[in-house]
């Protein structure tokens, strides 16, 4: 990135690249996480692929700004990054029931805990990689 200056347009496109990246790999997840026993609530897989795409694209605004306006702009994105994907899992062993009111059973860490790990990596390493 120090050889040349970091446009939107590639933020955006290292987003995307990662968010549909997480979108694919999170969809196949459900489907073996389904497999080994956990239970999948209704309509599941249209917010995991939204929630996947929406917040690589928001932080590869961020990653952008951060590389624009902070001298090393590189660690601190990762430092964000990361930290947002630890505290991103306080919900996932702490919520007892979806947002329309579906109870969760004991296998939604299952569920969930990984397709929070796949995003923050893909958001800490892809979205640098895939800015160029």
């Amino acid at each position: 990135m120090e050889t040349q200056q970091l446009t939107i347009r590639q933020a955006l496109k290292g987003g995307a690249i990662a968010g549909l990246i997480s979108a694919g790999l999170n969809n196949i997840w459900t489907l073996i996480a389904g497999a080994i026993g956990a239970t999948i609530p209704a309509g599941f897989f249209g917010p995991v692929t939204i929630s996947s795409i929406f917040p690589l694209l928001i932080g590869s605004i961020i990653f952008f700004l951060m590389i624009k306006f902070l001298p090393k702009g590189n660690i601190f994105w990762l430092v964000l990054s990361i930290g947002f994907t630890l505290i991103s899992f306080y919900p996932v062993f702490n919520t007892p029931a979806l947002p329309d009111g579906t109870q969760l059973d004991d296998t939604f860490p299952l569920l969930v805990g990984p397709m929070h790990a796949i995003s923050g990596l893909l958001a800490a390493w892809g979205i640098p990689k895939w800015a160029k």
